[in-house]
């Protein structure tokens, strides 16, 4: 057996795993909101590794824009439109599209260096330094047997001298350009590697399976094309179908505009080989990372999007032959079809396209494109560290329904992967399409979004649909329910029912079984799109029947499959043969009774799953019993899905025994006795912080630039001190409102008071009361960091703001002797959070 074989089976065994395996080893997730209806159609996330927490983000469209502090800032990092492929109308002959579009602006990446001097102060090489990926127009452009579509451009750009905000559009200089066939199959992705240099994923060039005009043997302009030969991907005196490495600030590749290390696999070989080319025989490498945060691996994790069945995640090393167009995943895509090495490597995961059953046994069908992430590094989120996080773009290409997934390992180098569709608070699939990942400088990670599907299509109001989010843990919440209906039936009285008063179970001294029914409103018990993670319910045992020796009994929860009643009938204390049914209540023979027209069980005493969703015992010692299941989360998710098939449960005892019966209270109980369903789950969102809220408050959009020194209502309150009076800063307020002072004298001493207002929610601000005599030295009297208390030689008091707790008024102090002039400030340190 050869190593290509070999490499196939050991993948249908992981495949197996992967789509069988768990999801119960990912923390519950939420998606927090960054930026909404800012940025058309993001594509790519990145930090600059300089210390100034700042994300850059490309728009297709071929802006950058910059998120600080949580907000997209005004004013574009840079622009480079005009560099584009053109959109309609253009002599172009092919224009970028406005309703389905792969070129545009795709990629960003800083140097390593970008911040870094030496330790004399001098910048070090690659100083200010970033570089873009974006699909500029070809003086090639043509069709027929070898058609160039447009040009992939890789260039440099330098940070302004003058703002650090702000690029330098006319620094650029290009680093490397290539002419592809088609529109599609970019790559798009740049990213430094730990060693310093830069890497590039370049797709097949485009078009459908790597064979058409413009590819290594191929030839027409429609699929499938002609089997049996080699691609681009495969071909590797081309660039296309590559992951390649330079050193853009060498000099040794062709043009001098960038280096060749000289360790790359292929350095030497002749015979017209690319040099640059690291790895090959990949189709669409829809975003590559690496596993370079703290405790990393170093590993190179490749998303890389399939043709019709199948889409993977590969691990890239240096030479490798990851299988296209031989392959796509797993599977022979052209078995005809040469290649330039061997081993092919099989992906550390692949799931099918929904709808497309491949595999044996058949691969989870999950969307229609990959899209590579990050392995989890940071530190907000610690059962996700080193978990790798990815997504798919939407379940089809024309809907809106993108799902975020992941894969851990085993165990480290054990070469086996578990697969998971994360459990996301809200729901997962989404609701948006997914674009890219990005990461902070913390190792946090980011998720690009996008509804519509054009670089340029906005909302029905004119707004852009790309939003940024950033991953958190979900924190689990929980919601205790008393049911919304129960009701008692009874073999042996057919027509009796007991809708208002105890809930009667198991088998009476005759060995006539009763049996209980509850049904929980859990579509308004919890909040939408909640995911939910456990479910158990509580009955408080009233009493085992008269006969205190009666046998411990065995009670299950079914699930029902069909609407029931809860009239009005009330058997009271004698309630154990119930009493005659109302006119819409349960009993053993109708699920709505009516003396002459009742809606009979199709099975009498109820119909219900044949498998029990939980199941215990139920002793004769007084008081609460519980019922709980994964299989009962799994019901009640299902409700909350789809409200219409709650139908509740029905308790059934153990009806093969006699004196087995049980008294329960009923909702109709007390507080203290009712039954209760107690459900965890993860909320829709995670909380806001104060700085958060008070934007949202004003600012409903996600992201929109607030700046900290501006006074939008003309009442002299700077914004930040709008936010530490917890005041509107859209509703002007007396100039003094916030804090005013007051002198006093008394023989040869002053005092001086002064009053202000402070939010100790507002836990990134630090509140510093501050005197001088001179207005050059400032001595802190009072302070208040972090939502503490105040503290400090003047402080006198802090009492409540009537009627706006918990926001305070502090009290300060000074006391002065002598004709002194004195002023007061009060200094507002914000620290982002």
């Amino acid at each position: 057996m050869n190593s290509r074989n070999t490499a196939r089976i050991l993948i249908l065994w992981l495949s197996c795993m992967l789509a069988t395996a768990g999801r119960a080893d990912f923390p519950p997730l939420a998606l927090k909101a960054v930026s909404l209806q800012q940025i058309v159609s993001p594509t790519d996330i990145a930090n600059a590794g300089d210390g100034s927490g700042r994300l850059f983000v490309s728009d297709q469209a071929g802006i950058v824009y910059i998120i600080r502090d949580g907000m997209v800032l005004p004013q574009p990092f840079l622009d480079v439109r005009a560099k584009l492929v053109p959109k309609a109308p253009t002599t172009y002959p092919f224009p970028l599209s406005s309703s389905y579009e792969e070129r545009g602006l795709l990629g960003i990446a800083f140097h390593p260096n970008f911040s870094q001097r030496d330790g004399l102060g001098q910048p070090l090489p690659g100083f200010g330094k970033f570089y873009l990926f974006y699909s500029a127009p070809s003086p090639n452009a043509t069709g027929g047997s070898s058609p160039v579509n447009c040009r992939s451009t890789i260039s440099e750009f330098s940070i302004s001298a003058t703002d650090p905000n702000a690029a330098d559009v006319s620094s650029e200089r290009v680093v490397l350009a290539y002419d592809k066939p088609q529109s599609n199959h970019n790559g798009g992705q740049l990213r430094f590697g730990p060693d310093g240099l830069l890497y590039i994923s370049v797709g097949d060039g485009g078009g459908q399976h790597d064979n058409q005009n413009g590819h290594t043997g191929g030839s027409g302009t429609s699929s499938p094309g002609p089997s049996g030969v080699l691609g681009n991907a495969q071909d590797k005196t081309v660039l296309l179908g590559k992951i390649l490495r330079i050193d853009p600030l060498g000099n040794n590749g062709p043009g001098g505009q960038y280096g060749i290390p000289p360790a790359n696999p292929f350095v030497g070989t002749g015979g017209g080989v690319r040099e640059e080319i690291f790895a090959f025989g990949v189709r669409n490498p829809w975003r590559f990372s690496f596993d370079d945060g703290p405790g990393g691996s170093g590993r190179i994790f490749e998303a890389d999007v399939g043709q019709d069945k199948v889409e993977e995640v590969n691990i890239i090393t240096a030479g490798g032959n990851y299988g296209w167009r031989v392959m796509e995943g797993t599977l022979t895509h052209d078995g005809t079809a040469p290649n330039s090495g061997l081993p092919l490597i099989s992906p550390i995961a692949q799931y099918a396209h929904v709808g497309v059953t491949v595999g044996a046994p058949a691969l989870p069908q999950i969307g229609a494109s990959i899209i590579g992430g990050f392995v989890y590094r940071g530190t907000a989120i610690p059962a996700l560290q080193g978990k790798y996080v990815f997504g798919d773009y939407s379940q089809s290409i024309a809907t809106a329904n993108g799902t975020l997934l992941g894969i851990e390992e085993t165990s480290p180098g054990s070469g086996v992967w578990n697969f998971s569709s994360l459990v996301i608070a809200g729901g997962n699939p989404l609701t948006t399409r997914v674009y890219a990942f990005g990461r902070d400088e913390a190792g946090e990670l980011y998720v690009a979004t996008k509804i519509t599907r054009g670089p340029f299509e906005l909302d029905s109001n004119g707004k852009p649909t790309g939003g940024i989010y950033k991953l958190v843990q979900a924190q689990v919440s929980t919601a205790t329910l008393t049911p919304a209906h129960d009701n008692s039936i009874y073999s042996d009285f057919s027509n009796n029912s007991n809708a208002l008063g105890d809930l009667y179970s198991g088998n009476n001294a005759n060995g006539a079984p009763r049996r209980a029914l509850l049904s929980f409103d859990v579509s308004t018990g919890l909040p939408g799109g909640a995911q939910v993670t456990s479910a158990f319910m509580m009955l408080n045992l009233k009493n085992a029947a008269s006969n205190p020796g009666h046998p411990n009994a065995t009670m299950s929860l079914y699930r029902l499959n069909t609407s029931w009643g809860e009239g009005t009938s009330l058997a009271g204390g004698g309630g154990g043969s119930g009493t005659a049914a109302t006119t819409g209540d349960a009993t053993w023979s109708a699920r709505f009774y009516d003396a002459t027209t009742p809606t009979n069980w199709t099975a009498a005493g109820g119909v219900f799953n044949g498998a029990a969703s939980a199941t215990t015992t139920v002793g004769t010692t007084l008081g609460s019993y519980s019922w709980s299941s994964q299989q009962m989360a799994a019901d009640v998710q299902g409700w909350f899905a789809t409200p219409a098939n709650n139908f509740g449960w029905i308790l059934v005892g153990d009806e093969s025994t006699s004196s087995t019966a049980r008294v329960f209270n009923s909702r109709e109980g007390s507080a203290s006795v009712q039954p209760k369903l107690v459900i965890s789950y993860n909320p829709v969102a995670p909380a806001l912080n104060r700085r958060e809220t008070w934007l949202r408050q004003y600012y409903p959009t996600p992201g929109t630039y607030v700046d900290d020194s501006a006074d939008l209502d003309g009442d002299g309150i700077t914004n930040l001190f709008e936010y530490a009076f917890a005041f509107s800063p859209l509703s002007a307020n007396s100039s003094g409102a916030g804090m005013q002072a007051a002198v006093a004298a008394a023989g040869n001493t002053t005092t001086f008071t002064i009053n202000f207002r402070r939010d100790p929610r507002a836990t990134d601000l630090t509140y510093q009361m501050q005197t001088s005599d001179d207005l050059v030295l400032w001595s802190t009297i009072t302070q208040s960091a972090a939502g503490a208390p105040p503290s400090g030689t003047g402080f006198v008091s802090e009492s409540d703001a009537p009627g706006e707790a918990p926001v305070k008024n502090v009290a300060v102090s000074e006391t002065l002797s002598g004709n002194t002039r004195r002023f007061a400030r009060l200094r507002l340190i914000h620290v982002t959070q």
